[in-house]
């Protein structure tokens, strides 16, 4: 296998293509598809200020190469833009130039771009996304504006700079963040707390920030004017000795040389600082002073006509390297060794034997070899520079790696290739053939048939709540398949009664493939009682512990549940699926309230209920789906012959002076493996409901109004807000809190504890003289756009 160290440089020089698959990953929005497959992917500019400039890479793509670019639309805040030369594309390229921003209002900005591809035009709505803030209030400074990171000290990831402003005649700002830009990946190892402390985040390791390197971070302040644009505030810059000195694969050693011939070794990498770089040769066994080093690029050469003569045993050399911070010494990094002959290299026996089934989702190819029968002496495999962009960017996350020594093409199990067939090619040189001979791998890549995007076990929420006055009918529990995706496995059991097995439905896996299902306990809020009488058949049917009246065993409170389960799909002769798809529990409460409003006391079980109880948000942008809100008078007490305890509906309230709020109790679930997204509550930390309440300014993590609309006196709270139901009665999130302090957004679901009044009166909603329930579940997921 490719050294690590060759590794990390392959990933070094095509890192702008490696972000570019990141988000190729992670965003469907900016993507759209026919029957050719053609998608196109742009890198989004998250955070700019006035004074910028910036000009997007052009976008990568699957299909045919895209051409003709234009823009066909900006909008900004929703509302159209007129564009005049603030963006500028390049109709070749597709580059986008953000451009004489010094008068553009703040706001996000919205482009969507088109394009032909094989005779058809695409149009990409909203494709980029630009958030320009305000310039920076005069008096805001960051000491130091360089920090020197040096890895050598055992404590190097405690370097900080400190965000600073003129006493006593500055505005004061009351939120603090790192200016989000999605070219600069390495943002996620930095953090900025609510003093205005930048430091590198605990546990980053030297593979992340590479000596060497300066990371230069702009700032996002907060005042009561609004946001505003620190531009290149901070600069960290990496140092160290150097370390990791690499000429060429140690199975591929040693090089050679021939008699008399003049010869070179291939200029080496070094990780380190390079101001002072400066190579020598500190010994050579057996010795000898017929080498030369390059002392500047650390190139190993013999002159023409040198002394050595043909000889089985290589030199083995130990080279040391200074530079400004220290000189380290790397023995037996390179060896070479003497021969009569070096053979070039013959094109006609350089080729790979095709694979003809790579399988997405799991499939993997491991040192696929050329062909025996290869002919050249002391040959180095690289990859060329004629690979298509989706070759490149497995190449750049080190998914595609190759052994420049062997010329074994490794492709790692979580590749992302699309299924067609695939060239990835390969040059390979020598002291005879510098120029090098390219010669493909072809790999066919093949649908696995065990993939699948969801599993359904339906839902129960489509059924009607009957109003029965004669009590003769109950509230239906079956539950059916969901025709949409978003309604897809939320189940409501009211009042905690009624409780039913739930058998598996549907799945869209084409392969007739086996199934086997696993709840997973340790990741999920809610109610404990539901999760931990939860199981699964190997049919796929969850029940429940119950009581005899159909109550979950244990009883317990209104949350509901959020909780996993996990799906391995199999066989087929493929390699094996695994995801976790998200259950949904709603338990509306039963409890009684002496709520009283002018004239109109009531003793009733009023129970708010909405439908669908999940709502799907796009932390990124905002966009929410709209849901249907009720509100009933239940019966908690009917007779039933049979036990089970039915809850019938006496009657259903009007709504038109409803107003609800959330007041405390919340709680995130985290659906994807993100350890910086940890599932828990707002004060716990490392949470990412934590970090919201970070960037809403928050530092007492026990203040719950991030997310309420009113104070406790019932006026509209002037604070700071990550979302809200709005007076539409409607869910309102704002993008720009819902982003972790690694850069990324949410994924997972939340709950919180809301109160409601059908009288109107906001005074006092925060307190207990309102009903409290949980009747929403906000589904964050960027790649949501809406239903």
């Amino acid at each position: 296998m490719k050294s690590k160290l060759s590794n990390t440089f392959s990933l070094l020089r095509l890192s702008i293509i490696a972000v570019l698959a990141v988000l190729c990953s992670s965003c469907d929005k900016t993507e759209t598809t026919d029957s050719t497959g053609f998608i196109l992917h742009y890198l989004g500019v998250t955070d700019i200020g006035p004074s910028m400039s910036y000009t997007l890479k052009a976008p990568t793509y699957k299909g045919s190469a895209p051409y003709d670019f234009t823009i066909t639309n900006v909008t900004l805040n929703d509302e159209t833009y007129s564009n005049e030369d603030n963006f500028v594309i390049n109709a070749e390229t597709g580059e986008i130039t953000i451009q004489n921003t010094e008068t553009m209002s703040a706001g996000l900005y919205n482009i969507s771009v088109g394009c032909y591809s094989n005779g058809n035009f695409y149009n990409f709505k909203d494709a980029v996304q630009v958030n320009m803030l305000l310039a920076v209030p005069e008096g805001v400074t960051v000491e130091p504006a360089e920090v020197l990171v040096n890895q050598d000290e055992e404590n190097w990831v405690e370097a900080s700079a400190q965000v600073t402003t003129e006493k006593d005649k500055h505005v004061s700002i009351t939120n603090y963040a790192i200016a989000q830009d999605e070219s600069k990946p390495y943002l996620e190892y930095f953090s900025i707390n609510n003093e205005g402390k930048i430091t590198i985040k605990s546990g980053t390791t030297e593979q992340q920030l590479i000596a060497g390197e300066s990371y230069t971070l702009s700032l996002k302040l907060t005042t009561k004017a609004g946001e505003h644009m620190y531009a290149d505030a901070v600069t960290f810059k990496v140092v160290s000795k150097p370390r990791n000195l690499f000429y060429i694969e140690q199975e591929s050693l040693p090089d050679l040389f021939e008699v008399q011939v003049e010869g070179k070794s291939v200029i080496p990498t070094i990780e380190g600082t390079k101001e002072g770089l400066k190579f020598a040769i500190k010994s050579v066994t057996p010795e000898t002073n017929a080498f030369i080093i390059d002392e500047t690029t650390g190139q190993i050469s013999l002159p023409e006509n040198h002394p050595l003569t043909e000889s089985g045993t290589p030199y083995v050399f130990t080279i040391t390297v200074e530079n400004t911070y220290g000189s380290s010494d790397f023995e037996a990094v390179y060896s070479a060794k003497i021969v009569a002959f070096i053979e070039p290299i013959q094109p006609e026996t350089f080729h790979y034997t095709a694979v003809d089934k790579l399988y997405q989702q799991g499939g993997s190819l491991e040192n696929q070899l050329p062909d025996q029968g290869f002919i050249g002496g002391a040959p180095t495999f690289q990859f060329d520079e004629s690979n298509s962009d989706e070759i490149k960017t497995q190449i750049a996350q080190n998914i595609i790696s190759i052994n420049s020594g062997t010329g074994a093409i490794s492709i790692a199990n979580n590749h992302t290739l699309a299924a067609k067939t695939h060239e990835i090619q390969v040059r390979v040189t020598n002291k005879k053939n510098e120029e090098g001979v390219v010669k493909a791998l072809s790999v066919t890549v093949l649908k696995n048939p065990n993939s699948f995007t969801y599993v359904s076990w339906g839902t129960n929420i489509e059924n009607e709540i009957l109003i029965d006055p004669t009590k003769t009918n109950h509230i239906s529990t079956t539950c059916s398949e969901a025709t949409y995706s978003y309604n897809r496995n939320l189940f409501r059991f009211i009042h905690i009664r009624d409780v039913v097995d739930i058998p598996r439905q549907n799945t869209d896996n084409e392969g007739n493939s086996n199934f086997t299902y696993k709840i997973i306990k340790d990741n999920y809020i809610g109610n404990p009682n539901i999760i931990n009488g939860a199981n699964i058949d190997n049919r796929g049917t969850i029940t429940f512990t119950k009581t005899n009246n159909g109550n979950f065993s244990g009883g317990g409170n209104y949350t509901g549940c959020v909780f996993q389960i996990e799906v391995t799909a199999s066989g087929n002769g493929a390699p094996s699926v695994t995801k976790k798809i998200p259950i949904f529990i709603s338990t509306p409460k039963v409890e009684k309230k002496n709520l009283t409003s002018g004239e109109s006391p009531t003793t009733e079980n009023q129970t708010l209920i909405c439908t669908p109880f999940v709502v799907k948000a796009n932390p990124k942008t905002g966009v929410c789906a709209p849901f249907n809100y009720k509100v009933y008078v239940i019966n908690a007490n009917a007779n039933n012959p049979e036990g089970i305890q039915r809850n019938f509906c006496i009657k259903e309230l009007p709504t038109d002076n409803l107003v609800w709020d959330y007041n405390s109790a919340y709680s995130y679930c985290n659906f994807d493996e993100n350890s910086e997204h940890a599932t828990g509550n707002n004060q716990t930390a490392s949470t990412m409901l934590y970090q919201v309440w970070d960037n809403c300014g928050i530092v007492t993590k026990t203040d719950n109004s991030p997310m309420r609309f009113y104070d406790e006196k019932g006026n509209k709270d002037q604070g700071t807000k990550a979302g809200y139901i709005n007076q539409s009665n409607q869910l309102y999130i704002d993008p720009t809190k819902w982003i972790g302090t690694d850069g990324k957004y949410p994924n997972g679901a939340m709950i919180g504890q809301m109160r409601f009044n059908v009288y109107g009166g906001t005074a006092d909603l925060q307190t207990t003289n309102n009903v409290s329930v949980f009747p929403l579940i906000i589904w964050f997921d960027e790649t949501y756009e809406g239903n």
